[in-house]
């Protein structure tokens, strides 16, 4: 997790009404901070629900109290195939993987450089073995799919639909993707301090299990 206490300039917008509601089928246990994680059977957000081999997953919602942050993911490709980004960079045999989520921000902040790289998928066998967020390289390959990514153009807004892209790097020069069905989504965001007023936002962590829906 990130400890350091990083500066932000806190861009102003409006408050929205957070609707989400959340069930107890597993509730994690968080780390420092407010909030709450849970998976189970909930209302999804609206998103491409038969996009092309994406399997759907038992909603995870985390709900970051401190920052007004409540995020929902619903669905998962893994493996995706990303022709135009393996072939410009050194990454043939990374495993990547999109992760559908909705995030709603309630507060003064919004989806910035502090609150975006806050996913990552994790091996329930191996703790050092994890797929972890990338931005703009795999954008052409997700538009590509008919998908919209999720990146900086969604920037200082409080409402973002999309895609995250995740890469599991290769182990021994071969694709050594995460385990089907030994996953957990892990939320992990470091502490802010908003410049000018100096207020902190405690650090905060959280985890759930990926469960594919109905399976």
């Amino acid at each position: 997790m990130r400890t350091t206490v990083r500066i932000l300039s806190i861009v102003a917008v409006a408050a929205c009404t957070v609707g989400l509601s959340a069930c107890e089928d597993e509730v994690a246990q968080p780390g420092p901070g407010a909030g709450t994680a849970t998976a189970g059977a909930t209302s999804s957000p609206s998103g491409p629900a038969s996009a092309a081999g994406a399997q759907e997953i038992e909603p995870i919602t985390f709900t970051d109290e401190a920052i007004g942050l409540t995020e929902t993911c619903d669905q998962l490709i893994s493996d995706f195939d990303a022709p135009q980004f393996k072939e410009l960079s050194s990454s043939e045999n990374e495993t990547i993987y999109l992760l559908h989520c909705t995030l709603e921000f309630s507060g003064n902040l919004s989806f910035n450089t502090e609150t975006d790289d806050t996913l990552k998928l994790s091996d329930d066998n191996d703790k050092y073995h994890d797929a972890t967020v990338r931005f703009s390289s795999l954008d052409d390959d997700i538009k590509q799919a008919g998908l919209d990514p999720i990146n900086i153009d969604d920037y200082g807004t409080n409402h973002v639909d999309g895609w995250f892209a995740l890469e599991a790097w290769e182990k021994g020069g071969k694709p050594y993707p995460l385990p089907e069905g030994a996953m957990t989504l892990v939320y992990e965001r470091g502490a802010l301090s908003e410049k000018g007023s100096g207020k902190v936002y405690e650090a905060y962590s959280n985890r759930a299990k990926v469960t594919a829906k109905n399976g």
